[in-house]
């Protein structure tokens, strides 16, 4: 049995900062080997499916920036079925607390699909640049017509500078959900406004009928005042249904698409997987959807 010296604690041969750079020393060894092995992973994946692609941002050397992946099947898809792409990066899955960010879109049976996926350490414009960047050239430069994504300002600006001509759109159940923090008291005191307010933003069919319909609402009510309601016509065009009526949007209730993606996912990933583990689930889960889709 090893023996304990009874000295003094200052006799001892180390201090507490000795300690801590010995955990650090762990923790970027644990990384290295960590980003060394999930290349590795990729290289092979490659060896046995042609399309593959992937690519990896490092800082430093054991350092992961930014991360995306997808397998060739994915990409042949996304040929045909790049309509609309919801992108959320609201869970996290890893060791290293980045969120994934996956591509989702969807099939001519009503199926989401993934096609591919990203990580991204600092969710900055400069992160979903090179994450939007990335999937363009992996997709060979075809560009997706229709986005959906939660309220991002650093997100609405990669978009804008990736994908020019995409219609890009907001989570309608997400704004709500953040406006009702303030305004669901106010209608808990005024149901025939929130009766008017729903009926104009859910089944107004034109740009005309819809300002024709908040004005009245406004006026009838008297609620010029309110920043809330100021604050979401101001955002309209991004979450109301019918300045995008237009386009193909089968996504407009993100919430529960993407909810209940996560919720697969907490099956097949947990907030403690290294890099190499959630792409070993990530693998998966996609062969899952992919046979679900056959």
């Amino acid at each position: 049995m090893a023996k304990f010296s009874s000295s003094a604690p200052g006799s001892m041969p180390y201090i507490p900062a000795d300690v801590t750079n010995l955990k650090a020393k762990y923790r970027r060894e644990s990384r290295l080997a960590d980003t060394e092995d999930t290349i590795a992973y990729f290289e092979e994946k490659a060896k046995g499916d042609a399309d593959f692609f992937f690519r990896i941002r490092l800082v430093d050397e054991d350092h992961v920036r930014n991360m995306y992946w997808v397998d060739g099947a994915a990409r042949r898809a996304y040929k045909h079925l790049r309509d609309c792409i919801l992108f959320d990066v609201t869970y996290l899955t890893n060791m290293y607390k980045m969120p994934r960010a996956p591509f989702i879109g969807i099939n001519n049976h009503n199926q989401s699909l993934q096609f591919g996926c990203g990580l991204v350490r600092n969710e900055d414009t400069d992160g979903y640049t090179w994450l939007f960047k990335t999937f363009l050239k992996c997709m060979g430069g075809l560009a997706l017509m229709n986005i959906i994504t939660y309220q991002d300002f650093s997100m609405r600006a990669g978009i804008e500078e990736v994908f020019p001509l995409a219609v890009h759109r907001h989570c309608r159940c997400h704004i709500i959900k953040k406006a009702e923090e303030t305004l669901g008291p106010f209608f808990d005191d005024r149901p025939e406004l929130h009766k008017t307010f729903e009926l104009c933003v859910d089944h107004s069919l034109t740009v005309e009928e819809i300002e024709r319909s908040w004005t009245a609402m406004i006026e009838t009510y008297q609620v010029q005042d309110n920043e809330t309601l100021t604050s979401l016509w101001e955002k309209r065009m991004y979450w109301v249904p019918a300045y995008f009526m237009q386009c193909f949007f089968p996504f407009l209730e993100t919430t529960q698409c993407s909810e209940g993606f996560n919720a697969v996912l907490k099956w097949y990933v947990s907030p403690s997987n290294s890099l190499l583990q959630f792409a070993k689930q990530y693998t998966t889960l996609q062969q899952k959807i992919l046979g679900s889709e056959l």
